[in-house]
This record gives C-alpha cells, structure tokens and sequence, in this order.
C-alpha cells in the first residue's frame, strides 16, 4: 500500500468530486463540487463555500480572459489620442456662409461672454473662449442652439 499517491482512476474528475473552478458570485477561485459532466467535461458544478450553482469555469479560462481583457484595454489606451487632439468636424459650408452673413453688421464689441448662468434670448451675441463668436439661435429648458462659425452648439445656459 503506497500513500499519497492517486491512481489514474482518482485523478479524473466525476460527479460528486471536488475541483477548483471560478465562482462568478464569490468572484474567486474556490473548491466546488462537481454537479454535471457530459463525458469527461465538466458542466456544472457547486460552490462549497457560498453554495450557488453554475456553469463550470476552469481557473485557467478565467485567467486567459483577465489577460485578454487587460492587453485589449492597453492597446487602446494606447492607440488613443489626447482629447485636445481632437479635431470636429468640419463646418457646413451652408452654416459658415450664414454665420457670416449673420455676423457681417455685429458690433464684437458688445458680445456677452459665455458663461453657463448666462441668460440667452435668441438673436444674443456670445463670446465663448473656445468657440468664438456665436450668435443664439434657439433656447429651451435651460438650453441654448448657437450659430457659430463651425456650426451649431448647443450650451447650458441660465443655470
């Protein structure tokens, strides 16, 4: 009699046994106790700690999925440009035509600056920092649609 030693009979997995596998409520890899195989593939199984049921998932899959999951987001990560470097699109032609016309007999001078507490009427004059000269088109709810020369926006206002 030889001890500590398994047969080839006892190394396989069957139902009844225990085996470690990832427990998705524990969210950790525990011991449980196998509930279904179809041939020598395990199905479901039981966790012994919290006693939930669910479908088998091998510490080795959990682990190659973790790692995939982490390459793929530092991949883009890495693959993303700085908000700053982002460019709009470019204005309509239409818009930047009307923008213009709209702007032709506007004194600058008299442009509100931009700020969200800033009550809007339509047809307003605004200075935004970002987005230069802006002519209020509509407001609603606490919202205002502004031309400017590289389109329409729409910003808080009356806040």
């Amino acid at each position: 009699m030889t001890l500590h030693r398994k047969t080839a009979a006892d190394a396989r997995p069957s139902v009844g046994r225990d085996c470690d596998a990832w427990c998705s409520r524990c969210n950790m890899a525990l011991e449980h106790t196998i509930i279904a195989m179809v041939g020598l593939e395990i199905v479901r199984v039981k966790c012994n700690t919290c006693n939930s049921e669910h479908k088998y998932k091998s510490t080795r899959e959990v682990a190659e999925t973790v790692a995939k999951v982490a390459k793929a987001k530092s991949v883009a990560a890495s693959n993303a440009r700085p908000r700053s470097a982002v460019s709009a699109p470019p204005p309509s032609n239409a818009s930047r035509l009307l923008w213009t016309r709209s702007m032709g007999d506007r004194d600058r001078a008299k442009a509100l600056p931009y700020t969200p507490a800033l009550v809007a009427s339509p047809g307003s004059l605004i200075d935004h920092k970002q987005f230069g000269y802006g002519i209020v088109d509509v407001v609603i709810d606490g919202k205002s649609r502004v031309l400017f020369e590289d389109g329409y926006k729409v910003l808080v206002t009356g806040r």
